[in-house]
């Protein structure tokens, strides 16, 4: 009866050994295999090249982009001419976003970009002082920024910067706002800076 305890506990330090190198060897064969797993867990478009702030021609009057590096993280919303009915429902869900930050709302700050000429018509433009006052406004010239940049954002509506000026995330129209709200939520638990 001995015998069989010994053998048993020897079964039981060799399982609890070799575990790890098996996990181990199955991953790297996995790795070196090819084998991957599809999907991310941000629901933005991750930008493999950074939109970098210092390239592009934009002018702010107030908030962070203006010049504080390291400032805050900031959604930005990009229109071409007046701000129509997407506009207003995105910047609409981009208050809502704030808001449902609760305590870290401070760390987050938002603009309303038009790209090329403001073209905001004088009733867009006091219908924002009046019910979005914490908005941040720009411009962004097309003349000195790269085509390729311009075309990005002609077509979101979302670029979320980090504190230090980078573009990272685009997000698409069509994503729900909830889906803005959850990256948000991450990377403020994440971020030591903004």
């Amino acid at each position: 009866m001995s015998i069989s305890k010994k053998n048993y506990g020897r079964l039981i330090a060799s399982i609890i050994f070799l575990t790890p190198i098996l996990v181990l060897m199955t991953s790297s064969a996995f790795y070196y295999g090819g084998y991957s797993t599809e999907g991310s867990v941000n629901k933005g478009t991750l930008l493999e090249e950074p939109i970098q702030l210092n390239n592009l021609d934009l002018k702010v009057d107030t908030g962070p982009l203006a010049n504080e590096f390291p400032g805050k993280w900031a959604i930005v919303q990009f229109v071409k001419g007046d701000c129509l009915e997407n506009c207003w429902k995105t910047l609409y869900s981009s208050r809502q976003i704030n808001i449902r930050l609760a305590k870290d709302s401070s760390r987050i700050v938002r603009y309303l970009i038009s790209v090329g000429s403001n073209e905001l018509s004088s009733s867009s433009a006091s219908k924002i002082e009046n019910e979005y006052p914490l908005l941040n406004l720009g411009t962004i010239k097309l003349d000195n920024t790269p085509s390729k940049v311009i075309e990005r954002l002609k077509d979101s509506p979302y670029l979320l910067i980090d504190p230090l000026g980078n573009g990272i995330l685009i997000y698409d129209s069509s994503l729900p706002s909830g889906e803005l709200l959850q990256d948000i939520k991450k990377l403020l638990q994440n971020s030591k800076i903004g």
